[in-house]
This record gives structure tokens, sequence and C-alpha cells, in this order.
């Protein structure tokens, strides 16, 4: 009896020590923006402007001077030009500087739309430069990072008059 106790506890306590290793891991402010960035990716594909919103700053302003809403906007009648829509990333890079930080990473879509829909595909996946995603921690949580502005050189300069 006094064997399964001890059995009991110590494993209890390794379980414990586990778990808190991995919320620690978990909970740091790294790991969560790659977090924020990935839900971003996944809410634009989804087409989920809601959370989208919820996941930029209120003064978000990008490179091309939109605002929080008009981002959203643009990107919605976009993006309303497919019935599927996958969203992903490669060659991500995180620069963090305290609570601020920079992914940069070239963007890859994967869907089927219409004609619209698969112009826009194609433009897309022919960029070579990486979009940058700009973010700020809002508060001491971890997890609070908010979308800040986004910029891609190529686009830049194909909407400069």
């Amino acid at each position: 009896m006094h064997i399964e106790r001890t059995w009991t506890i110590s494993g209890g306590l390794i379980l414990l020590v586990a778990i808190l290793l991995w919320t620690g891991f978990e909970l740091t402010p790294g790991r969560c923006l790659e977090r924020r960035q990935d839900r971003l990716l996944q809410a634009a594909g989804d087409r989920n402007w809601k959370r989208v919103r919820e996941l930029m700053a209120e003064d978000y302003r990008d490179v091309w001077g939109q605002d929080r809403e008009e981002a959203v906007t643009l990107a919605s009648e976009g993006l309303a030009n497919f019935l599927a829509l996958e969203i992903f990333s490669e060659d991500t890079a995180v620069d963090r500087r305290g609570g601020e930080a920079t992914v940069s990473a070239l963007l890859r879509l994967r869907g089927r739309g219409n004609a619209v829909g698969e112009a826009i595909i194609s433009r897309a996946n022919s960029l070579e430069s990486h979009f940058r995603f700009a973010w700020t921690r809002k508060s001491w949580k971890p997890w609070d990072w908010k979308l800040v502005s986004v910029s891609q050189p190529e686009i830049d300069t194909m909407w400069t008059p």
C-alpha cells in the first residue's frame, strides 16, 4: 500500500512538473506571437472577419494608408471571390524586441474561386518579397499581441501612383 501511494505521488509530481514546463513554453511572448500570426492567416483564409478584426490593433495603419476597418473591408471584398481558401506562410522569420515584433514571411494561397479569385491566387503566389507584419504587445500578458501594420514591397510599388 505504501509503495502504491509513493508511485502515485511521484507520478503526480512528474505530471505537474511536465504541465508547468509545457505551460511555461507555450506562454512565452514569442510562442504566443507565432500563434497569433497563425490565427490571423487562418481567420483570413476562413473569411472570419470578426476574428481578423480582433487580432488587429484599434490604431492599425498600413503602408497603403488604410486603417483597420478599411483593411478588413478590402480583404473581405477580395477574398469573397473564393469557395475555399488556405493562406499559408513560407520562409517565416520573427524579429522580436520587447513589446514590438516583426514577422516576415512569404505568403502563399491555395484554393478555388471564380476568375477574380484565380487571378488573386496567381498574383499572390508570384510575389517574391516577404510580407512584413508589425505586431505590438498591448499589455503585460504574453498573448496580448495586436497587428499594427502590414507591408509588402512589391504591392507598395504596384499601388504607388
